[in-house]
């Protein structure tokens, strides 16, 4: 993909392969990265819980830019838009009753029509996190016939198969964070705001790349990374030939787990959502249960989004027209005026001939 610009003044910013390493230092994951110079919460965005806002701005972004990435000044520019946007909602007193701690829900952004975007719900899915050992536990029931995390990859797998070519945006919604996840054919993307998502200590929004190149590792028990240290990056694309041997040493010494562009779902089930999930089993063999209900801890939502059509009034297919002759002007009341017809004149009607 290209990026474009304009006349301004802008930075470029470039992909970046790094590897980041799951929370509890299991997994290393080594992919393409691109970051901005801010995330949600830095001073310059202001935008500490504008998550919501964020990804109706980035995603409506990407609908009007099907076939380019942002460089990092336009995605810098997107976090500051969407956080203005949700200061701006942040000012109205009907959104501050029903949100008193200003986390939004998507409906209510959509509502407020802070971009031309929409939600499909033909094409969208909720679905459940499965956790082990859970089948005998009461509580669980719910999960019983409902969409699981994996049933929703499969469906958002088949859709980009027959994709036409077309990016496919997804606004994702878990553990009351949003992101936007993007679907080409060759490659999924995932847009988060928040650089502490990626890993702690980062305070950079983030775009993840998942292609052909994109692998996932278990790491041997004795090199896992300590919990000080879970979820650190390590810049893998140093120019040094030791750092690449080290790298590739690594590597073998690790067993790939999956490479390829559904290390995005990986990624997402073991990078993302493993914590909150062991901490909930751990919760069940306690016999512990959070005030959060079980539902909110599990449930994963895939929103298909879809530009708004333009509100334009559409002439009828045969139209009809009224035609009413003007009404001849009345006489000025103060002159009165007689008209005398001349007398019929006889006229002699004789018929053309034609002269060759």
């Amino acid at each position: 993909m290209v990026s474009v610009f304009g006349d301004d003044d802008f930075v470029v910013g470039n992909w970046e392969l790094k590897e980041v390493f799951s929370r509890d230092g299991h997994l290393k994951l080594s992919t393409q990265v691109f970051f901005a110079s801010i995330d949600q919460r830095s001073e310059r965005a202001a935008g500490e819980s504008a998550c919501t806002a964020l990804v109706a701005v980035i995603a409506d972004w990407f609908q009007a830019n099907q076939d380019i990435m942002p460089i990092r000044s336009q995605f810098d520019n997107l976090i500051r838009d969407g956080s203005l946007e949700w200061r701006k909602l942040c000012e109205n007193e009907t959104y501050r009753e029903r949100f008193p701690d200003k986390h939004f829900d998507l409906e209510t952004v959509l509502h407020a029509k802070i971009r031309p975007l929409t939600v499909a719900p033909s094409k969208s899915f909720i679905g459940f996190f499965h956790p082990e050992g859970t089948e005998d536990v009461s509580g669980f029931d719910f999960l019983d016939g409902a969409m699981s995390f994996d049933n929703i990859w499969d469906e958002i797998s088949r859709a980009a198969e027959c994709s036409t070519g077309k990016s496919t945006l997804y606004i994702v919604s878990w553990n009351d964070h949003f992101f936007v996840l993007k679907v080409d054919a060759d490659a999924y993307y995932i847009i988060d705001t928040l650089g502490e998502r990626l890993s702690e200590g980062c305070n950079q929004a983030y775009i993840l790349k998942f292609d052909d190149n994109t692998t996932i590792h278990k790491v041997p028990a004795e090199k896992e990374a300590n919990p000080d240290s879970s979820g650190r990056l390590k810049d893998s694309s140093e120019s040094s030939s030791s750092a690449e041997q080290d790298s590739e040493t690594d590597n073998e010494e690790c067993e790939l787990v999956l490479k390829g562009k559904d290390a995005c779902k990986e990624y997402i089930k073991s990078f993302l959502a493993a914590i909150p999930i062991r901490e909930l089993q751990a919760d069940i063999k306690k016999g512990l249960m959070a005030s959060t209900p079980l539902h909110h801890r599990l449930q994963i939502e895939f929103h298909y989004t879809e530009s708004c059509p333009a509100e334009t009034t559409m002439p009828s297919p045969f139209p009809t027209f009224e035609f009413c002759w003007p009404e001849p002007p009345s006489p000025t009341p103060a002159m009165e005026v007689m008209v005398t017809h001349p007398p019929p004149m006889e006229v002699a009607v004789t018929h053309a001939v034609a002269v060759v």
